[in-house]
């Protein structure tokens, strides 16, 4: 009998997420709750159509929109949360099948946290821990320090304070068992702001964009024509196909 973990996921109000909401729909017997906290970023503001439309899940949301949005928006979630087993995860991480999921929960029974080692912390796209161990750490999961990103206090302390697993320890392998499409949400606020300079791996953004709008769950019409937009924006044939 695998474990079934709260699902913590933060959740900025001006973005949709179609592919992360259909694998949340295909795996959704492997979890207990699907808790959203949702934070003021962006606009138009799709989070009303989200809790009508996203599924079985549990929605909060957090007022902070300065630089502790994350930690604050994470501190809400985890009010609700109930299971002892707890998965933070991003909308930008895509496991492949059920495989992945059944070693990782099996791997849970027997190792305090499960997930990526990205130097200096463990990376909160895929991060399984117990309750009881993440009890024991400052719950501080704000970024600490120059060249140091949200969760590298607490998952220095996870360390200390537990065992470990690495996916990789797992024979799971970033492409062959899962992704990380970790400029993903980057992408989509540079597009937002009219800024696309600086944009990262276009054409894997540009198929993600595709899928997309194509998965079969619930779309936001504005999410839609924003989908084309992207393509309009960063492609000729998109132009040539839409114009």
């Amino acid at each position: 009998m695998f474990p079934r973990p709260d699902v913590l996921i933060t959740w900025p109000s001006g973005c949709d997420y179609p592919l992360f909401r259909y694998q949340i729909k295909l795996f959704r017997r492997w979890f207990n709750k699907v808790i959203v906290c949702f934070y003021e970023h962006g606009k138009p503001d799709f989070t009303p159509w989200l809790r009508l439309n996203f599924g079985e899940a549990v929605f909060t949301e957090s007022a902070e929109t300065g630089n502790a949005w994350r930690e604050r928006a994470v501190e809400k979630a985890l009010k609700l949360s109930t299971s002892p087993f707890l998965l933070f995860s991003e909308q930008d991480f895509f496991w492949k099948d059920d495989r992945f999921l059944k070693l990782t929960f099996s791997a849970a029974q027997n190792f305090d946290t499960v997930g990526i080692k990205n130097e200096p912390r463990l990376h909160p796209c895929y991060l399984l821990t117990k309750r009881e161990t993440l009890e024991k750490t400052s719950k501080d999961f704000g970024v600490q320090g120059y060249g140091k990103d949200h969760f590298s206090k607490v998952t220095a302390e996870l360390l200390k304070v537990g065992t470990f697993k690495d996916l990789k320890e797992l024979s799971l392998y970033p492409i062959s068992h899962y992704y990380h499409f970790s400029s993903l949400t980057w992408n989509l606020f540079r597009i937002k702001d009219q800024n696309i300079r600086e944009m990262h791996e276009i054409e894997n953004f540009l198929l993600y964009n595709y899928y997309s709008r194509i998965v079969p769950v619930p779309q936001n019409k504005k999410w839609i024509a924003f989908s084309y937009y992207v393509e309009n924006l960063l492609t000729n044939y998109g132009r040539f196909l839409n114009g």
